[in-house]
């Protein structure tokens, strides 16, 4: 056990001295920095909030005319247009023309028929100017800026998330830091209890069972600092992890737990007024907002559209002449039988606003029961504080006394390590306490944005 206690120290005094070589020390708000810059889920927040942004582009562009360009060319292998004598349907035209050719066509070099669009290219560009499309883009485009308030809600959303789990995991490393410290306390306790029990078992005065008991609480302590050793290690890997900085044995955390807490009353704010603040409620009525938009686009498609246009094009698609031509068009699209599928359509976007409105409903109510209940837990947490401080102080005085009795021979061993076991597992849950209103002080801070 001595050389145990031994490599502890000497371990500690290492990692001691190569902290300014290796190791690094970082505070609480320096890690919720990094996991905000580091963390995955809060970059990939970041993306949605400019894909949506993107889609908000796109939608914008629909106001503006659409243009296209074509190109084309072909070879028929026989005419597409041929007409002929033979092809005259009054027999007298057809004989006397005929007579004619016959007698003058090869001379004069006049061909038996005509024929043309055997081959020919063209270009062109067309311009389309919606006028009147049934709402569907203006609404298009306010849909589109609900969607970037939505991903930027959504984004404040995670990183809160990873600030409150970062904030977990640091005052996790924290508290078992401090039970590594009770535990410490209690191996040099059981080292000099052994030292006497051993000296007075020497001296016939104890059995060797006073001395097997010490020995074992001994094993046991040990064991429960080789635990809180590994819990260490990998809380101090996951804090890592979450923050995106390297493992390092040698890490040290700055800030340690409070020994004044803020009290409750402190922090308190209006249930109502901070559901109504917070940005789940706003998703809410972000999702209403959109299934009214998404209603008005469905009853876009059941109303006319028009279009104006002009187009442009040169070549000799017909003629082997090239030429230029223009023209202007307008373009009316009324739906007519789409009604009968745009009237159930109708109905279920409908019914989505419906489904909306009763998740608005619903999740306010549960937002206000999860308000009041968290603010009960701080104050079961604040009180708990209380009773644990007390419940140390009473737990000292009773190891003390109990020590007094023993070196008076008025104890056995058994009394005076049931004394210590009870200070240690005091020591340990005021320790908890702490960390566990630190944690409920932090989730309540951002319920009600505080």
């Amino acid at each position: 056990m001595r050389n145990l206690k031994i490599a502890i120290m000497i371990m500690g005094l290492c990692m001691s001295l190569s902290l300014g070589l290796q190791g690094q020390s970082l505070s609480l708000d320096s890690c919720l920095t990094l996991a905000l810059q580091h963390n995955a889920a809060v970059k990939n927040a970041a993306l949605s909030v400019e894909m949506a942004r993107m889609v908000k582009k796109q939608a914008f562009t629909k106001y503006f005319p659409n243009v296209s360009g074509t190109a084309l060319g072909y070879h028929a292998l026989h005419p597409l247009v041929e007409y002929g004598i033979d092809d005259i349907d009054n027999a007298t035209a057809r004989q006397w023309l005929h007579n004619f050719y016959m007698e003058y066509g090869h001379a004069l070099g006049i061909p038996e028929s005509l024929s043309f669009a055997e081959k020919g290219v063209t270009v062109g560009a067309t311009l389309m100017q919606p006028v009147y499309m049934g709402g569907q883009i203006v609404h298009g485009n306010q849909l589109a800026g609900v969607g970037v308030e939505a991903a930027q809600l959504q984004y404040e959303l995670q990183q809160q998330e990873v600030l409150l789990k970062t904030e977990q995991s640091y005052w996790l490393v924290v508290s078992l830091k401090a039970k590594r410290e009770t535990v410490m306390a209690a191996l040099d306790f059981l080292d000099t209890l052994y030292r006497d029990v051993e000296g007075a078992f020497k001296a016939g005065l104890l059995t060797r069972n006073e001395v097997l008991k010490v020995s074992m609480k001994r094993t046991e302590m040990q064991s429960n600092m080789l635990r809180i050793q590994n819990g260490i290690q990998l809380a101090q890997r996951a804090l890592c992890q979450m923050i995106g900085v390297p493992y390092d044995e040698q890490l040290q955390l700055v800030d340690t737990i409070p020994a004044v807490m803020p009290v409750p009353e402190s922090l308190y704010a209006d249930m109502e007024e901070a559901v109504a603040n917070r940005k789940e409620t706003r998703l809410l009525q972000l999702q209403m907002e959109a299934t009214q938009l998404q209603r008005k686009m469905v009853l876009g498609e059941a109303l006319p559209h028009l279009m104006v246009g002009a187009g442009i094009a040169y070549g000799n698609l017909i003629f082997d002449d090239y030429s230029t031509n223009g023209l202007v068009f307008a373009s009316l699209q009324v739906p007519l039988t789409a009604w009968w599928e745009n009237s159930y359509k109708l109905k279920e976007a409908s019914l989505k606003q419906q489904v909306a409105r009763n998740d608005y409903e619903d999740y306010t109510e549960k937002m206000s029961l999860e308000t009041m209940q968290v603010w009960n837990n701080l104050q079961e947490r604040y009180a708990q504080i209380g009773l644990a401080e007390v419940t140390v102080a009473e737990a000292e005085a009773n190891l003390q006394t109990v020590r007094q009795n023993y070196q008076a021979g008025l104890s056995s061993v058994s009394d005076l390590l049931e004394a210590q076991a009870l200070y240690q597992q005091a020591l340990d849950q005021q320790t908890d306490m702490r960390i566990d209103y630190r944690m409920a002080e932090v989730r309540y801070r951002q319920l009600v944005s505080k």
